[in-house]
């Protein structure tokens, strides 16, 4: 199936990881705050940075719940030791919700946890906490408690158990790779929805059908193939130039929250839910991870991961209307349904 739009936002990714709060990100506020089970502090400035001030034990107990906030929405948490001294030791899986405009009774779904340790024990080690946004994810918690903010999405994190050691978090923020948000008129775009899955091959004892009679999986190829993707847009002055084919190419368009070279994404997803999809042999192509979201009173969009966008498949024409960019390409990655914009990967 292939989607087609002439309406919406269009936004290419990078993948480093730029905190919440800090440039170019430094538009958005964070809000951490901790619940002991009987009372309320808030360790926004010990987590927010990557600096000398430390939050230590924040999960004493399965009861503690650490509440992440902020203005916009995100789909990955880092979480950082740093001048901690302790990982989690025995705090066994990681529950996490949202506030979805009542409570926090919704569980994040997608959610992968790379602070788990081998066994499972959530906060053992550095790493990233990623999830798909919610459709329902509301701002207003602070109708749920008056220490958390009017203004900002927040999830909600705790230990299936008591950890016999607590964890410390020199970092514990939400973060995004930098961005470009396309600006454009009569926007064509068209993308597929999914990937293809492996051929189901038909196996007869002696070419006949019996009770033996089984399938196979074929080749692992198709999973890994590109599939197509393009858009179109008029080119101006200010922002969909130098700066749209600066983003394209995974360098630095200088504007808005892409403000140094980018990271490529290729090789970040897992097209087979198993094993991290290859790098290309030329370190010089580099991907970016496109999202495109329609806006209404119920957002849905597409996130594609992995896009590479080579220049044979980039065009300009000239007419009446105006200078017209057009652009395809290939997505590598996974594909997933997006309900607000947030880089995962």
């Amino acid at each position: 199936m292939i989607l087609r739009g002439k309406n919406g936002v269009l936004k290419f990714y990078e993948s480093s990881l730029v905190l919440h709060g800090a440039a170019p990100l430094d538009s958005i506020t964070v809000d951490v705050v901790k619940y002991d089970g009987a009372s309320w502090s808030n360790i926004t400035s010990d987590v927010e940075t990557d600096d000398a001030s430390v939050e230590s034990a924040f999960i004493a107990d399965n009861n503690d719940v650490i509440y992440i906030g902020s203005t916009s929405k995100f789909a990955m948490i880092r979480y950082l030791k740093g001048n901690g001294s302790n990982y989690a030791v025995e705090s066994g899986e990681l529950v996490r919700t949202y506030f979805n405009g009542t409570d926090f009774d919704s569980v994040l779904a997608g959610c992968v946890d790379g602070t788990a340790s081998g066994g499972g024990d959530c906060f053992a080690q550095d790493g990233n906490i990623s999830f798909q946004i919610p459709r329902d994810w509301a701002i207003g918690a602070n109708a749920f408690n008056a220490n958390l903010d009017a203004d900002k999405y927040y999830i909600a994190l705790k230990a299936t158990t008591s950890p016999s050691t607590d964890p410390d978090a020199d970092v514990l923020c939400p973060v995004d790779g930098q961005s470009f948000e396309m600006k454009f008129a009569a926007m064509d775009f068209e993308g597929p929805i999914g990937r293809p899955l492996q051929a189901e091959i038909l196996k007869l004892n002696r070419q006949t059908m019996g009770s033996e009679a089984h399938y196979v999986k074929g080749p692992d190829d198709v999973i890994y193939q590109p599939m197509p993707i393009s858009f179109s847009c008029f080119i101006d002055t200010v922002y969909n130039d130098v700066s749209l084919l600066a983003a394209l190419a995974c360098g630095n368009p200088n504007y808005g929250t892409w403000t140094s070279t980018g990271t490529t994404t290729k090789g970040d997803t897992k097209n087979d839910g198993s094993n991290s999809n290859p790098a290309f042999v030329d370190s010089n192509k580099k991907t970016v991870n496109t999202q495109i979201l329609w806006t209404g009173s119920n957002p849905i969009g597409l996130a594609y991961y992995e896009t590479y966008y080579p220049e044979e498949g980039i065009k300009i024409t000239e007419s009446e209307e105006g200078i017209k960019l057009s652009a395809a390409g290939g997505v590598y990655g996974v594909i997933e349904d997006i309900y607000g914009f947030g880089n995962r990967y």
